[in-house]
């Protein structure tokens, strides 16, 4: 039976809602019967459901406890969990009820986000991946680009040319040669609807399970290879282990370490192994990563070299050869007032930045920062970081922070909701509600994205509505702020802070930044969406 997806999930949520017309009624309980996949769908969306009332629960408990005021927030409100058994009498239903409370639980990330809303409550994100990219080489992605670190939602890859390594949630780890195009279902299961890929499966994650067209490959705990073709047809070799293969007919075949098959309109071929061609193997991916690795790192320091140059730059921090007894970040602008505006690095400890060869500055401590001191006054600015965010573990979390707030000074920081605010202040930190200018981006970041090296950017201009927010190259809205309508003035910065707040406004305002940075501009100008785009793709790891 074929699936229309959008309407399967609202007939699935529907019955999660318990507002199921005996007619939609019907027509889910036609897909489930007809197709495994929509009982995969249904078995995944149950559990998010019944993990999301879980949370609830415990939330509800937690403010019994009397812990509300000390900072736990609310979660939204969730919906209980039917029993299918009860709600349909169908023998099916139940059977398939008992099997879900056998599934394993879907992977994902909760993260209570505590956010200044027009409401003034809390908000909840999930962030729900089954698998991640841990290395390229050479990957070209159709549609959206795909970075390393970054969680895989189930759905399409489209992988045009190149090599890619997907490590699965469930454990099992692929090699996928372009050009290619996979389906990842879950933690544990993906379709190979063409290409070709080398699946390494440790026994934690037996099980795993690959699809083509009209064949379920099921690993016993072994290294195979699979390449599918034209018309569907594809081949298999098993390395080493035990795989189950079960075509068209449903009768499960046994193929161990050496043996090989061919898949043709879902019939199951014994074959020699001379007839299949070579498989990549996951150190082919990571020694072409490396190789493309030092490739971006040359073409980033040859930029940067003459980023320096630019008469704009106020300051310039390329964070490299940072060591250990580095307690000096330098300005490596040419114009300007040079070591003048060089940073002291408090507590930073020195990372890896995007590349092996790069260093960073890691911050996580209270007590982590670099100080500047920046003189000047400027009608329009630019900051832009590249920022690798672990976690946004306060309400507000400093990108870069002027001591206290004083007239005309800029705040950049980040929410704990996973959005840019910029800020700043014509009257001094005196009623903030009713002077500041604040702009607030839309929110970006979750948990998936946590590791991730990505370009922050903001630009400003004096006057009214001249403020942009940039991420990895790209303007983002503005969604929300203060005193937006009246005009910027003069901006200035002074003493400042790198990941931390020095002197807040507050005393119990700690805005540390878990993470790390290894590059950071301002310039004394706006500079174009042409030129922040082109700083992201000469600098992207």
């Amino acid at each position: 039976m074929e699936i229309d997806s959008d309407r399967l999930r609202q007939l699935i949520q529907a019955h999660l809602d318990q507002r199921l017309t005996e007619e939609e009624f019907e027509a889910l309980r036609a897909y489930l019967e007809k197709n495994p996949e929509a009982r995969l769908e249904y078995a995944e969306l149950a559990r998010l459901d019944a993990g999301l009332r879980d949370a609830s629960l415990r939330d509800a408990s937690l403010r019994d406890a009397g812990l509300r005021d000390a900072g736990v927030v609310e979660s939204p409100n969730v919906v209980a969990f039917p029993s299918v058994a009860e709600e349909s009498g169908v023998n099916w239903w139940a059977v398939a009820a008992v099997a879900m409370a056998f599934l394993l639980p879907l992977t994902m990330l909760l993260r209570v986000r505590s956010v200044e809303n027009n409401s003034g409550g809390p908000e909840m994100a999930v962030a729900r991946g089954v698998a991640v990219i841990t290395a390229e080489a050479g990957a070209v992605w159709e549609g959206k680009a795909h970075s390393t670190g970054v969680a895989l939602e189930p759905g399409r890859l489209v992988l045009k040319e190149g090599l890619a390594q997907i490590d699965f949630f469930g454990g099992a780890s692929i090699s996928l040669s372009g050009p290619a195009e996979l389906e990842l279902v879950n933690g544990d299961a993906a379709v190979l609807h063409r290409g070709t890929l080398k699946a390494d499966v440790p026994p934690a994650a037996r099980g795993f399970e690959v699809r083509t067209a009209d064949v379920l490959l099921e690993d016993l705990g072994t290294s195979f290879g699979l390449s599918v073709g034209e018309n569907n047809a594809a081949d298999l070799i098993v390395f080493d282990g035990e795989v189950r293969v079960t075509g068209m007919d449903g009768d499960p075949k046994l193929f161990f370490g050496s043996d090989s098959a061919r898949f043709d309109s879902g019939e199951v071929i014994p074959q020699s192994a001379e007839n299949i061609g070579e498989f990549p193997d996951i150190t082919d991916v990571i020694a072409g990563s490396g190789s493309r690795e030092e490739t971006r790192y040359a073409a980033w320091r040859e930029s940067s070299l003459d980023r320096r140059r630019d008469p704009r730059l106020i300051a310039y921090y390329d964070f490299e050869n940072l060591t250990a007894a580095t307690r000096r970040l330098r300005n490596q602008a040419l114009h300007g007032d040079g070591s003048e505006l060089d940073g002291g690095i408090v507590g930073a400890r020195v990372a890896e930045g995007r590349w092996g060869r790069k260093t960073a500055l890691d911050f996580r401590a209270e007590g982590d920062r670099v100080r500047f001191d920046i003189p000047g006054e400027w009608d329009a600015i630019t900051l832009y970081a590249w920022v690798r965010i672990d976690a946004l573990d306060r309400q507000l979390n400093s990108l870069f922070l002027t001591d206290y707030f004083d007239k005309n000074e800029i705040h950049w920081q980040l929410s704990g909701a996973g959005g840019m605010h910029f800020a700043s202040s014509p009257m001094g930190a005196e009623d903030i509600p009713e002077h500041n200018r604040r702009f607030f981006s839309q929110d970006f970041w979750n948990p998936s994205l946590s590791g991730q090296w990505m370009l922050l950017a903001v630009t400003a201009e004096k006057g009214v509505g001249k403020v942009t927010n940039y991420l990895n190259g790209q303007p983002i809205s503005i969604v929300d702020g203060t005193q937006m309508h009246k005009p910027l003035e003069a901006m200035r910065i002074g003493e400042a802070d790198l990941g931390n707040w020095s002197d807040p406004i507050w005393e119990d305002a700690i805005r540390t930044l878990n993470g790390r940075i290894d590059e950071f501009a301002i310039y004394g100008a706006a500079l174009s969406a042409e030129e922040i785009a082109e700083i992201y793709e000469v600098g992207r790891p």
